[in-house]
């Protein structure tokens, strides 16, 4: 039985039901709904998302790329991608993160193979064409609401990035997105994004 339902975007819904599905719940109807992921947010929510097109697959292939370059470099961390679940309070995946290295390392190995119990410093969300930008804020913010530190929101409409923390949704920022060091514990130097190369990636 629904309590609420709302459209997040074109084919994405958002619903709550009566209890907030466990961990163990998403992790089976993942496993047997592909490839749909489904998703808890931060109330609650059950989250029910597609695949993504063609055009948002090739950016985030190139934003994750981006990040892995500048992870191998400086960053000294872990990064994931859009199929790395995270379990923090809300249970999602985002497009693309970073976890610090001591940070990660701290978890049990036994544990890395399931959803992983800690908030990433750095998570990236790229907003498709069909979805809502409020959804997409939305979803940066629980995100923050968590314990991550940062959450970016990129926009290839607008071809600009929005950053997200404690203070709430900052200025649009392009073409080159910067993070500074201090937020990325461990990293020798400040992330840099070329945002027009991943925004291209699709063209």
């Amino acid at each position: 039985m629904l309590e609420t339902f709302e459209q997040e975007s074109a084919m994405a819904v958002r619903f709550r039901p009566q209890t907030a599905p466990s961990d163990e719940e998403l992790e089976y109807l993942n496993a047997h709904n592909a490839p749909l992921r489904f998703e808890r947010s931060l109330d609650g929510d059950l989250i029910v998302t597609p695949p993504t097109g063609g055009a948002t697959g090739l950016q985030n292939a190139e934003l994750v790329g981006q990040l892995r370059d500048w992870n191998r470099q400086w960053g000294h961390g872990k990064v994931l991608e859009s199929s790395t679940g995270v379990s923090i309070g809300l249970n999602g995946a985002p497009d693309a993160g970073w976890i610090s290295g001591p940070r990660y390392h701290a978890i049990p190995k036994a544990e890395r193979s399931k959803f992983l119990k800690i908030a990433p410093e750095l998570v990236f969300e790229l907003m498709s064409p069909s979805e809502a930008a409020a959804a997409t804020a939305r979803r940066a913010s629980e995100w923050v609401r968590a314990g991550v530190r940062l959450a970016v929101v990129l926009d290839p409409e607008r071809r600009s990035a929005i950053p997200h923390d404690r203070n709430g949704a900052g200025a649009p920022v392009s073409p080159i997105l910067r993070v500074d060091k201090a937020i990325l514990p461990g990293a020798d130097a400040a992330l840099e994004l070329d945002l027009a190369a991943i925004f291209d990636a699709a063209d």
